[in-house]
């Protein structure tokens, strides 16, 4: 009768054992479908408004008093890559060419980036020229190696508040959304700007 008995609660043991490691493997299994269906929701872009008041008279001030010219339009600045950028400033210069004036909350300019008009984006304004050969392909290449897409042209930079800046290259991002990469003369990445135009750059910036 012991005999019987020790062998009986072997059987339940094993069988209990059996029962364990099932729901151990079906938990795992669980675990591992949940973290796999897991995303990572893409930042969004806060729209950028435009300046009223006495802030956009003084943004607007500063702005032309760095660059001369014409204000344009003042908007709240929300995508640069200085996190202490507040405001940018649209301005048309004397001689024409149009920039675009980064400020922060006290108005101390914090960047100028040339060709950023009203009327569209001015590849190449201030003197700047289309790049070439080997050093427009490899002005390309390190874009893109930063921040993916596609690169629609590449040029000198002028106008960049950067000593070192020597490139600027415009990339179509896999999102659709428009970037400026300004890169050195040794195509190490200094800055990206971000700018929500088509590939026509007409519009607003923003």
């Amino acid at each position: 009768m012991g005999k019987k008995l020790g062998k009986t609660w072997l059987g339940v043991a094993a069988v209990v054992a059996c029962g364990l490691t099932g729901a151990a493997v079906a938990f795992g299994a669980g675990s591992a479908s949940t973290t796999g269906s897991t995303t990572t929701a893409k930042p969004t872009h806060t729209p950028e408004t435009p300046l009223t008041g006495d802030v956009a008279a003084k943004a607007e001030a500063a702005a032309v008093a760095k660059v001369g010219g014409t204000a344009d339009s003042a908007t709240t600045e929300n995508d640069s890559s200085n996190p202490n950028a507040a405001y940018e400033v649209h301005v048309t210069k004397a001689d024409g060419t149009h920039v675009t004036v980064i400020l922060d909350t006290n108005d101390n300019v914090l960047a100028v980036e040339s060709g950023h008009g009203p009327g569209g984006h001015g590849r190449g304004g201030n003197g700047e020229t289309p790049l070439t050969g080997d050093v427009a392909a490899k002005a390309k290449a390190a874009a893109v190696a930063k921040v993916g897409g596609t690169s629609d042209s590449a040029t000198t930079e002028n106008d960049s508040s950067n000593a070192s800046a020597a490139y600027e290259v415009h990339i179509t991002k896999a999102d659709g959304t428009h970037v400026e990469v300004i890169l050195d003369s040794s195509y190490n990445v200094l800055a990206v700007e971000s700018h929500e135009r088509g590939p026509d750059h007409g519009g607003p910036h923003g």
